[in-house]
Parts: structure tokens; C-alpha cells; sequence
């Protein structure tokens, strides 16, 4: 039973986008290629039905109106007799159908359940849903947002040279460096420097790094230009790059 219900589990699992999936033990897609098998499955044979059952109901309602109105007019009874109307009724009813909002969503649902059926069962691939893949985006995107608001403002970096102490170089930032670390020689102004300290400053620009120069005869690896200006935004860049053109300009 305990087996059964992790597979059912791992069915609703597979539905998620990735990066949700990962805090889960059986994560993997390895370990999800079952369970998205028949997720895929379900979800095609499930919609299917939907569609074929909801398009007789649909078609018995339609009859009826159509039935109704033309009962309403002259010479109703001998227009609902003759085979050209029967079957342009019909018709009509079918592509009113087919272009129902619910039925485009059904159909949809029937081509990605066996689209992710068969990925799992040809290549392995344990696909998600859409919706909860752009619903995940749309979450990933607003926190992303919030981590952005909460840092405060981008502002160009604060950069110190430093004499008799035990590092060369302070760089204070409005934004983490992750990518700095023992391992990254960081260029600045055509001399080299090595990750001396990394330190919790004040706020604008609460991100501390102090950088001593790079020991002769170390090896230079993971090389890392760097600007004051990289942390701010691709648009600050642009407009400061403006700036400073139009100021060379008027010195012309």
C-alpha cells in the first residue's frame, strides 16, 4: 500500500516543473519514468473522455434549441425532416463544439498527456504540465522581483586601495559577487588580485570583499574582469556609457 500510494504521489509529482521537483527523494527522472508513464496516460485518457462525453451532452442540448426554434416558425416540422438541414446542423454543432473554450482546453490536455506519455516511455524524459510550468514561472519570476526589491538599489560599486594592513584592494557592493571565491584571480585596473575576505557591510552596499594581490608564481585561473560598474543594470550601464559620451562631446 505504502509503495502504492509514493506511486500515485509521484504521478502528481511528475506534473511540476523541474526545480520543484527536486526537494523530493525520487525526484530524479529517473526515478519519476514510471510514475510519468502513467500520469501521461491518465491525463490523455482522462481528457479524451471528457471530450467525447461532454460532446454528446453538448449535441443532444443543441438538437433540442435548434429543435425548439424552428418548431417556432412556419414549416418547422418538414425543414427538421430534410437531410441537407440535418446535416448542416450538425456540422455546425460540431465546430460550435470544437471551438468551445473548454473543449480547446480538453483537446490540449489529450495531445500533452500523450506527447508526455510517450516522452517518458521512448526517451526517458519526465515532462511536466504547461500551466504549472508557466504558473512556476510567473512564481519564480516574482520572487526574483522581490529579491531584487528587497537589496535595495543598484549603485556603482565603492572601491578602495588600501596600504599596511593585510589587503590590498575593498570593494563594497550593492550586490553579492557569488562567482568570487580562493579559486578566482580578479583583474582590476591591469593588476591581478586573489579573495582575501569576504565581509557584511552597510547598506547601500552591504556586500564587503577584500582583495590582496595575487601571490607571485600562483597560477591565474577563473579569471574575473572586473568593473566597478557590473552591478547595476544592463539600462544603468547604457545611460552612464551615454553620459560620458556626451560629456567627451561638449569637451570636443
Amino acid at each position: 500500500m505504502a509503495s502504492l500510494l509514493q506511486f500515485l504521489a509521484a504521478s502528481v509529482v511528475v506534473l511540476l516543473p523541474r526545480q520543484y521537483r527536486r526537494s523530493w527523494p525520487w525526484g530524479s527522472d529517473e526515478g519519476l519514468r514510471g510514475p510519468a508513464i502513467f500520469s501521461g496516460l491518465a491525463e490523455a485518457v482522462i481528457s479524451l473522455t471528457l471530450v467525447i462525453v461532454r460532446y454528446f451532452a453538448f449535441l443532444q442540448w443543441r438538437v433540442g434549441t435548434i429543435a425548439d426554434a424552428a418548431l417556432k416558425r412556419p414549416a418547422g416540422d418538414a425543414a427538421l425532416g430534410s437531410l441537407p438541414v440535418q446535416m448542416g446542423s450538425g456540422f455546425v454543432t460540431l465546430v460550435e463544439y470544437a471551438l468551445h473554450p473548454l473543449t480547446l482546453l480538453l483537446i490540449y490536455f489529450t495531445i500533452e498527456g500523450t506527447v508526455r506519455l510517450f516522452a517518458a516511455w521512448v526517451a526517458g524524459e519526465c515532462a511536466g504540465t504547461l500551466p504549472l510550468y508557466v504558473l512556476g514561472l510567473g512564481l519564480d519570476r516574482a520572487q526574483a522581483a522581490w529579491r531584487e526589491h528587497s537589496m535595495g538599489p543598484r549603485v556603482p560599486d565603492l572601491v578602495q586601495h588600501c596600504v599596511g594592513i593585510s589587503y590590498d584592494l575593498s570593494i563594497a557592493s550593492c550586490r553579492p559577487k557569488p562567482a568570487w571565491n580562493s579559486m578566482t584571480t580578479i583583474e582590476y585596473s591591469d593588476e591581478f588580485y586573489e579573495l582575501y575576505e569576504q565581509r557584511t557591510g552597510a547598506p547601500p552596499r552591504p556586500y564587503l570583499y577584500q582583495l590582496r594581490k595575487l601571490t607571485p608564481g600562483r597560477m591565474i585561473r577563473g579569471i574575473h574582469h572586473y568593473h566597478p560598474h557590473e552591478a547595476l543594470s544592463e539600462k544603468q550601464r547604457r545611460e552612464i556609457a551615454r553620459q560620458e559620451m556626451a560629456q567627451k562631446e561638449s569637451v570636443k
